[in-house]
C-alpha cells in the first residue's frame, strides 16, 4: 500500500493531501451526528476543526502546485501504522450524546500525532534528501496543530473539571540557557513522576511509563553535570512547578482524576518545550528541547494506550 511505501515526494504530499481530505469528511460526518443529538458545544468545535483542516488542504494543494508535485487524489483511506499511538478512535470522543469538547479535542490531538510520527518516520528512513526535506515540515506541521489542539484540550479539561489551583504557566522565553532549560524540565519530570505514583495503579503500562520517565530524568541529570546554574527567571520557573506540585499533592482525588491530570501536565510538558525549540537561539538549547519534546510524546502515548485499555 502506498502508505507504507513512501518513494518520492507525490507519493508523501498525496498521502498528506488524502489525510487532510479524510479528516475534513470525519469531522463533518461528526458535526452532523453531533448536531441531530443537540450537543451544540461540541457541533461548533468540529466545525471550527472542519475550516482548519480544510485550510491546511488547500495550503498542500498550494504547495504541491508551487514546486510542480503532482497530487493523485485517488489513493484511497490513509493508514496510519504506528505502535506507539493507537489507531482506534476514542469512543466517548464520537459519542454524540455523550462527547464533550475535551473529548472532541483529545480525538484531534490523536489524529495528529499519528500523523507526525508518520511523517518522522519518513525523514528518518528516506535517503532521499527532497524526500526528508518534505516530511520533515509535514512533521513540524502536525506538531505545531497539535501543540494548538493541546492547550484547547488543556483549557476544555479545567473547564470541566472546575479545577481551582493555579497550573504553572511557563514563559519559553525564561528558558535562555541549557542549564535553564535542564533545569525546568527536571523539575517538571519529576512532577511528571510524583503525579503517576499519586496514582496508585499497578498496571504494566503505567510502569512502562514510570520506566520512560525515569530514563528521561537520567539524562537529564547526566547533562546538568556540565551546564550552568539557571538564571533567576528559570529559578522562578522552577519554583512556580514546586509549588504546583505541592499543591497537587495535598489534593485526595480518585485514580482517574489523577491519571486525567497526569495527561494534561504532560500536555503542557510538551506544549513548554515545543515552545522552547521554536524560540531558542542557542543551537544546544533547541536540540535539547527537541530530544525532550520527543520523549513527552512518547510518554503521551503509552499513557493513552493505557487509557484506552481501561474502557
Amino acid at each position: 500500500m502506498l502508505t507504507t511505501n513512501v518513494q518520492t515526494t507525490s507519493d508523501l504530499m498525496s498521502i498528506a493531501w488524502q489525510a487532510e481530505h479524510e479528516t475534513v469528511k470525519r469531522y463533518t460526518r461528526l458535526a452532523e451526528a453531533m448536531r441531530r443529538q443537540g450537543n451544540l458545544e461540541v457541533t461548533a468545535l468540529f466545525d471550527r476543526m472542519i475550516e482548519e483542516e480544510r485550510r491546511h488542504e488547500e495550503l498542500i494543494e498550494e504547495w504541491a502546485e508551487l514546486e510542480g508535485v503532482q497530487l493523485r487524489k485517488d489513493i484511497g483511506p490513509i493508514v496510519w501504522e504506528d505502535p506507539q499511538v493507537s489507531t482506534d478512535y476514542d469512543a466517548e470522543a464520537v459519542d454524540p450524546l455523550h462527547s464533550t469538547p475535551y473529548r472532541a479535542l483529545a480525538f484531534a490531538v490523536h489524529n495528529e500525532e499519528r500523523a507526525f510520527r508518520f511523517y518522522i518516520r519518513i525523514a528518518a528512513s528516506t535517503e532521499d534528501e527532497t524526500l526528508r526535506e518534505y516530511a520533515e515540515i509535514l512533521a513540524q506541521e502536525e506538531l505545531g496543530h497539535a501543540a494548538l489542539l493541546r492547550a484547547m484540550r488543556r483549557r476544555a479539561w479545567h473547564a470541566e473539571q472546575d479545577a481551582h489551583h493555579e497550573d504553572p504557566d511557563i514563559d519559553p522565553a525564561v528558558i535562555q540557557t541549557l542549564g535553564d532549560l535542564l533545569a525546568v524540565a527536571r523539575c517538571a519530570e519529576y512532577c511528571l513522576a510524583a503525579n503517576l505514583s499519586a496514582i496508585g495503579k499497578t498496571d504494566p503500562g503505567l510502569d512502562k511509563l514510570g520506566d520512560t520517565i525515569r530514563q528521561t530524568l537520567v539524562d537529564i541529570e547526566a547533562k546538568l553535570k556540565n551546564a550552568d546554574p539557571p538564571g533567576s527567571a528559570a529559578a522562578s520557573a522552577v519554583q512556580a512547578i514546586e509549588d504546583y506540585k505541592t499543591k497537587i499533592g495535598a489534593e485526595d482525588n480518585a485514580p482517574d482524576v489523577q491519571m486525567k491530570r497526569l495527561r494534561t501536565d504532560m500536555d503542557r510538558c510538551f506544549a513548554f518545550y515545543d515552545a522552547v525549540v521554536a524560540h531558542a537561539k542557542d543551537e544546544a538549547v533547541m536540540l535539547a528541547a527537541q530530544k525532550l519534546s520527543e520523549s513527552v510524546l512518547i510518554q503521551i502515548g503509552i499513557l493513552h494506550s493505557v487509557l484506552k485499555s481501561e474502557h
